[in-house]
Formats: structure tokens, sequence, C-alpha cells
């Protein structure tokens, strides 16, 4: 049985989790970005991927560990990054093909939780000539306020039209009544918000066993450890591979430098790093494209080897 703690949803540096309280619907913050949208497009076979910046989460340093301490202040240093704040853009995904228009993630959305700058996803599919009806499939890989924050307003949905996949797996944790009573308090409004999300989406909410195609050319695969359910998703583009790895990594700095290093957004930390060597393994044996929401946007590139390691290589693309 899963053992929910404080660790478990990092409340020691998400102090503001309990601002999700939703017993009314989530009330609109100001968080419009003041300057355009930050977007990346790229081909994908009979896809074309649009990288899409939603905001910047500031994480602290003390919620990775594992490794010696100063194992971690030297892989951070050896990228550049000092202090006590690791910076994590919170990146979705649009997929677009002659027929279908499909988001993966929605990111935050109008949730207070991580301060100002976020929702930003909306402006940026516009500015990719998406309007929210545009929109047939949404992909949740797990269902975290930064994935799925993004997909109500005011309560009610924002994508009117569209289908809402997510792993059976994920979708049954987030629902069930006695994992949220055993949950910290602070915690309950992680399992409020999911639930409601899932109500709002009603009847097209389709949750999906891993393994399944979800649309041509996508398929969800189970990616457990960050949540019971959290997922990634596999896109054959045909002449492109690529997969979209969610949360299986949440710092790349870090922990392609050290793959063993835990962190204390997982709800079980050392089955989300087994699931993270898996996917450095095979990204890198095949060299596939991979693309993460917390990698530095525009979030796309490879993992390849580094001795006993990994590191991430950014795309280039022509």
């Amino acid at each position: 049985m899963t053992n929910l703690t404080r660790r478990n949803f990092a409340l020691a540096g998400l102090g503001t989790t309990a601002t999700l309280g939703l017993a009314a619907p989530v009330a609109a913050a100001p968080t419009a970005p003041a300057s355009p949208p930050a977007m990346f497009d790229a081909p994908l076979g009979k896809y074309r991927i649009t990288a899409i910046f939603d905001g910047m989460v500031p994480l602290q340093k003390k919620l990775f560990f594992g490794p010696e301490q100063a194992a971690i202040d030297a892989a951070l240093a050896a990228a550049g990054v000092a202090g006590e704040v690791l910076p994590a853009p919170v990146n979705a995904f649009l997929l677009q093909s002659d027929d279908r228009t499909i988001l993966i993630d929605a990111g935050v959305g109008e949730l207070p939780m991580f301060g100002p700058g976020f929702g930003r996803l909306i402006d940026g599919l516009a500015a990719a000539g998406v309007a929210p009806d545009d929109v047939d499939l949404i992909i949740a890989t797990h269902a975290h306020p930064d994935h799925v924050g993004g997909l109500l307003s005011g309560g009610a949905p924002v994508f009117a039209n569209a289908e809402l996949a997510i792993s059976d797996v994920d979708h049954g944790f987030w629902s069930d009544a006695g994992m949220m009573a055993q949950a910290p308090d602070e915690a309950k409004g992680m399992f409020g918000l999911a639930q409601q999300v899932f109500a709002a989406y009603g009847d097209r909410l389709r949750p999906v066993a891993a393994g399944s195609e979800v649309a041509p050319g996508l398929t969800l695969e189970l990616s457990p450890g960050h949540t019971p359910g959290h997922s990634v998703v596999h896109i054959d583009g045909g002449d492109r591979q690529l997969i979209m790895v969610a949360d299986t990594v949440l710092n790349t700095d870090l922990q392609t430098a050290l793959p063993a290093t835990l962190s204390g957004f997982d709800t079980d930390a050392k089955l989300a790093a087994e699931s993270r060597a898996q996917l450095f393994e095979r990204a890198a044996a095949d060299g596939i494209l991979i693309a993460g929401s917390h990698v530095h946007f525009p979030g796309l590139g490879r993992f390849v080897k580094s001795g006993s390691a990994y590191r991430f290589v950014p795309a280039s693309w022509s």
C-alpha cells in the first residue's frame, strides 16, 4: 500500500498547497503573462509539436536527496547552477495533424499555489492559431496541479470539446476516498483538484490502461513512482519517434548526472528512480527524442550516456 506522508507531496517546500482547498470553484488569479507567450514548434512526422511555456516553479534544492549533499552540489555546480533554488519550467505540448488537435498536459492555469507568472497556456495556443474549443483530446500524464490546473477556469472545463485521457491507475489513485483520507491535510486539496477535474469532464473522461493507443501513433506508457499512475507518452511520428517523459525527470541537470537522486515530489521516490533509470537506458540506447515537462524550455532533446550516468543534449531541428 502506498504510504502517504508530507514528504511524498513535498509539502515542506510548498506551503501554499493548502490554497487549493476546493470547496468552491477555483478562483481566478492574476497570472496572465505580461509578455508574449514562449513557444517552439517542430515537425514530428504526421504531427507538428509545439512546446508552450506556462511559467517557472522555484524548486528548493533541499527537496532532492539520496546522494551525498556534496555530490548534489558538485553536479549542480558543473551545470552552472548555484544557490538553493532550482528553476523548473512548466511545459505543455500541442500536437497537430491534418485532423487532430491534441494537448499533452495543461499547466497550472488559475491556481495560485506557485505564485504569479502562470496561466500562459491559452495565450500560447492562440499564438499557434488554436482556440480551446479546437482541442479534441487532452492527455494528462498525471493529475498533479501543474499538469491539470489549466483544465479548469472558475471550476468549469476550459476545453469544451475535448476528451480527457489519463492512466486508469492515476485516475483510481486520485479518486480513492481512502487514499485521500490518509493523505496529509495540506495535500487533500490536490485530491480535491483532481476529483474536480474528473467531474468537470464527466463523460468525456477516459481512463486508459497502460500501453493503450490514445490517438493514432500516441501510446500512454506507465512510468510509476512520481505518482502511482504517472505516465509518459510515446509518439510515433513515422520518421521521428519521441517520448514525452513528463515528470520522470524533474531536474535535468541533477538527475542526469546523478540518476539515483530522489525527490520529495514523488509518491514513491525509489520506484520513480527505477522508472527514470529505465527511461534513460531506453532513450539513450535508441537515440530517441524526448520532451519533458520540466526540462529547460523548449524541453526537447536527447539523453546520452556519459560514463555511468547521462547528460541531456538539446535537439537541433531542421
